[in-house]
């Protein structure tokens, strides 16, 4: 059982530490999206068209942050590329089963120091010969905290097209 004083004081410390201001610290990211830009814009998407061209195609990630900078900032990112396929023998008849998925050997690493004051950062990315198809993935951290964690498809636009002009025609 506890004392009338033991309970009068625990009430009052609760009622002083309610009263107290307590300051909500933001969050540092507002908003982080990667995907193909679009005057100005991101869209996000899971699937992305293999594109060379950087003026057809622009990839990259946006972090926005919900006020400016007060210190800096580091933050850093990895994109892990699909290994790239191997011509098999069995692949090249028409029936035989697809090879299973490849895991990722490739990952490509990078980081910026963002300075006191800054309210966005993009990093902008474009394809280049010799990228594979299949399953990327992409993972950026802002302070050390993940922003971005996520798998995209890589594919050919053009035997994408091909193989539904095909399915049309049946």
């Amino acid at each position: 059982m506890i004392a009338r004083g033991t309970l009068a004081a625990v009430l009052s410390l609760c009622l002083a530490a309610c009263a107290q201001k307590t300051e909500h610290t933001p969050e540092l990211v507002k908003s982080a999206k990667f995907g193909v830009f679009f005057g100005g814009q991101i869209e996000e998407r899971r699937e992305i068209p293999f594109e060379l061209d950087a003026a057809k195609q622009t990839l990259g990630f946006r972090v926005d942050f919900g006020e400016a900078l007060a210190t800096d900032v580091d933050v850093a990112w990895n994109i892990d590329e699909p290994e790239a396929p191997v011509a098999h023998a069995a692949r090249r008849r028409r029936h035989a089963p697809a090879p299973p998925p490849a895991p990722s050997t490739r990952t490509l690493s990078s980081h910026a120091t963002l300075h006191a004051g800054e309210t966005r950062f993009e990093h902008l990315m474009s394809f280049e010969p010799g990228d594979p198809l299949g399953t990327w993935h992409v993972k950026v951290t802002v302070a050390g905290k993940v922003a971005i964690d996520r798998p995209f498809d890589v594919y050919d636009r053009a035997e994408r097209e091909h193989a539904t002009d095909l399915d049309a025609g049946m």
